[in-house]
């Protein structure tokens, strides 16, 4: 990546990870965030590419990265889906779940996006149960 890529990129930080006052770490608003806008830019989730692994296949890994892979990776009772190993997690994967949330994962664009508009120091939400509803996971 060019510098000048670096700081467009930097010049679009709008949140920061955080201790949660809902669970453990979270996502914060370090600015006032306006509805509509594209929360991490430079970070693809690209679910369209998301990989189903079986818990079966990674049962010999050890229990330290077996609980990272639960704590950070989308879990069913019998696999985990991600885009990316554990060394190349990005800040959308500290977004809590709320039945309420504030903020929602968009496929068309591959992006998260405010419901509303954010006021700085608020936490960035997004209900898992609809971020879950791709077809590799109702498929699994």
């Amino acid at each position: 990546m060019k510098k000048s890529e670096i700081i467009n990129f930097l010049s679009c930080t709008y949140c920061r990870i955080k201790k949660s006052d809902i669970h453990g770490i979270g996502v914060c608003a370090i600015i006032d965030i306006s509805k509509d806008t594209n929360l991490f830019p430079d970070c693809s989730c690209d679910l369209k590419n998301m990989k189903a692994i079986s818990k079966e296949e990674v049962h010999h890994l050890n229990a330290p990265t077996i609980k990272m892979m639960s704590d950070f990776f989308i879990e069913t009772k019998t696999h985990y889906f991600t885009t990316t190993s554990l060394n190349k997690i990005n800040i959308s994967y500290f977004l809590n779940h709320s039945d309420n949330p504030n903020c929602e994962w968009r496929e068309d664009d591959d992006s998260f996006r405010p419901l509303t508009d954010i006021k700085e120091g608020e936490e960035l939400t997004l209900n898992y149960h609809n971020y879950l509803k791709s077809e590799l996971i109702k498929n699994v």
